[in-house]
C-alpha cells in the first residue's frame, strides 16, 4: 500500500425511526399473512436501544405508533 494511500473505516448505523417503521411494515404484513387484528388499549411499544416508542393501533389498513392523538410513525398503507 502507497504511503499516501489512506484506510478509512465506515461503519454503518441504522437510523432509529427506519427500524421502527420496518418493524411497523413488518407487523402489518405479518397481520395480513394470517387475517389478524390487533384490538387492544395502551399496547406500549419498547424496542432494543431505543426504548418507549409510542402505543400500538392497528387502522386495518395500517399499523401505527400513537402519544395521545398524534400519529408519531405509521405502517406502509
Amino acid at each position: 500500500m502507497p504511503q499516501d494511500f489512506k484506510k478509512e473505516t465506515i461503519i454503518l448505523q441504522s437510523n432509529p425511526e427506519d427500524k421502527i417503521v420496518n418493524f411497523l411494515n413488518d407487523l402489518r404484513n405479518l397481520l395480513n399473512k394470517h387475517k389478524a387484528k390487533l384490538y387492544s388499549s395502551d399496547c406500549e411499544l419498547y424496542l432494543d436501544n431505543i426504548g418507549y416508542v409510542g402505543s400500538l393501533e392497528d387502522n386495518i389498513d395500517c399499523v401505527e405508533i400513537t402519544d395521545g392523538y398524534d400519529v408519531l410513525y405509521s405502517s406502509l398503507k
